[in-house]
């Protein structure tokens, strides 16, 4: 014979094992919903048709930032189809990178155009004014060592 105590037991045992995977699954849904909606927000980090990086005249520390990115489809320039860019180089008299188009490859791929004194010392110069393509891996590293897209003193400054 059972107690009384034993049949109230097992009646709020039964709720649980019930509703302990509805909310298990729930929880499970929700996340993927949550990273999902995380995904798709990420195409507002990338840089925009419109963005600028720009290059503040002797802003720039140097030592820290001892990089090249090599550029394509360089519009107007005689010879080879590439020059260099080199944030040192453009920060020693200032200029601009302006994006003016994105292609969406894999990865994708930034139509950019520059107006500065020299992107490079020496026969890789990609000149005053250019219009050239730089992945977006690259063009986050020369936003990075002008402190950034926009306007603005954002470099070290000495």
């Amino acid at each position: 014979m059972r107690r009384q105590d034993q049949d109230k037991s097992d009646e709020q045992g039964t709720p649980l094992a019930v509703w302990g995977p509805a909310l298990i699954a729930m929880g499970v849904m929700l996340t993927g919903f949550v990273g999902t909606l995380m995904v798709l927000e990420l195409d507002a980090f990338r840089p925009k048709v419109g963005d600028m990086v720009v290059f503040q005249p002797n802003s720039q520390d140097t030592d820290v930032w001892q990089l090249e990115v090599p550029a394509t489809e360089v519009a107007g320039r005689n010879g080879a189809g590439t020059c260099m860019l080199n944030p040192t180089v453009m920060a020693t008299n200032g200029g601009s990178l302006v994006v003016e188009a994105r292609r969406e490859t894999s990865p994708p791929v930034y139509r950019l155009h520059w107006a500065g004194k020299q992107t490079e010392s020496g026969a890789n110069d990609c000149g005053p004014t250019a219009d050239f393509s730089v992945t977006r891996t690259d063009l986050q590293k020369l936003a990075n060592a002008a402190g950034g897209f926009g306007v603005g003193n954002k470099g070290i400054v000495r």
